[in-house]
């Protein structure tokens, strides 16, 4: 993660979140308050927030009744499902046939299922699709579409992972096709990840086999997010896109291709990715607690660029390069997002193991 320096923002007021499109369902019960110091910023009413939900991936999902039954009697109302992982395996039975020529299909989940599951519990559906890091498609026919390397082959990431060259118009109406296919049968808002380009490796080793004019790389992960955009929206589905946490702070991450204020006009919901540990380690490391105001000052930061209705906010639920991580760590940071009045949150776990979520929810209920 690069080193930044950010001026301090010294915020006076703020205004109501915007109403949504979108319907989801309210807690059966008062949101859950937690005691702070006196210092901290205090909101003055309740904020019910649209999305109050969790990351599962596509084996957590297998058991998603057991979640659903965890979930009951907390505030949580949304699940985020991987139909499509960052290794490219597509996770349910898709009607796409370049999936299954590409060998990517292993249909683990069983998509009416999952909808059915969900519309029954009143629980919002968001699916989750990998879009540039994807081994399986990178590797096909001897690496057509992957990232080249200069000296031959396909390059790889520093964790030896494969992804597919972002100028490939093949590659993104693949993705599409999967998105589409996923709205066509019921999920209601298809989340975006990994659209980027990569920022660990040798940079200087990639070749980008299907680049066939010189354009920012910001601007070319924006065209991506308006084709898809005006595709998905016929289906009457919400597009939303994960982000890096620093782009609510930075004016741009040309490297990654990732400009909020050109991003923001081709989706209806931004998801900046604002963990505290994968932020710099020097980054507000004299604030208390730390994680309260690393997602409380994005959130706001990002408001400044692009005003506040967009931005669903993921925040931690693993214990990486946070030694007090535990439930008052989570709760601190739903906490930053309500102060904030953002739209809500999902809390990540690459395990989907949310034993600590659970027990800071239902201990206020």
């Amino acid at each position: 993660m690069r080193r930044v320096f950010i001026l301090t923002l010294v915020i006076t007021s703020f205004f109501g979140c915007a109403t949504t499109p979108i319907r989801l369902v309210a807690p059966k019960r008062p949101v859950f308050e937690i005691e702070y110091p006196r210092h901290r910023i205090k909101i003055e009413q309740p904020l019910i927030l649209p999305y109050r939900g969790i990351y599962l991936n596509c084996y957590a999902a297998i058991r998603l009744k057991r979640y659903i039954e965890s979930m009951r009697g907390t505030e949580l109302n949304c699940v985020v499902v991987d139909f499509k992982n960052d290794v490219g395996l597509v996770t349910y039975d898709t009607r796409v046939e370049f999936a299954k020529r590409i060998g990517a299909v292993k249909p683990i989940l069983d998509l009416e299922s999952i909808i059915r599951i969900c519309e029954e519990n009143g629980i919002y559906l968001i699916g989750r699709i990998v879009v540039f890091k994807d081994s399986i498609l990178a590797s096909y026919d001897r690496g057509r579409y992957g990232i080249r390397h200069k000296n031959g082959g396909v390059w790889k990431d520093r964790a030896g992972n494969l992804w597919v060259d972002q100028y490939s118009s093949e590659v993104w109406d693949y993705v599409i096709d999967i998105a589409k296919d996923l709205a066509e049968r019921g999920v209601r808002e298809i989340q975006f990840d990994y659209v980027r380009f990569p920022s660990r490796g040798d940079m200087n080793a990639m070749w980008f086999f299907h680049k066939t004019e010189d354009i920012e790389r910001e601007d070319l992960i924006v065209e991506f997010l308006k084709k898809a955009y005006i595709s998905l929206k016929p289906h009457g589905v919400n597009v939303a896109v994960d982000l890096y946490g620093y782009t609510t702070w930075l004016e741009s991450m040309k490297q990654e291709g990732q400009n909020i204020s050109k991003i923001e006009n081709w989706v209806d919901v931004i998801c900046p990715m604002l963990y505290p540990s994968h932020f710099h380690n020097d980054f507000k490391k004299n604030t208390n607690p730390r994680e309260y105001y690393i997602v409380y000052e994005s959130l706001v930061n990002g408001y400044e660029t692009i005003g506040r209705e967009k931005f669903v906010a993921y925040i931690q639920g693993f214990d990486y390069k946070s030694p007090n991580f535990g439930p008052e760590y989570i709760g601190n940071q739903i906490k930053a997002v309500r102060d904030a009045k953002a739209r809500g949150y999902i809390v990540w776990n690459a395990r989907s193991d949310y034993s600590v979520l659970f027990q800071l929810l239902k201990s206020k209920r």
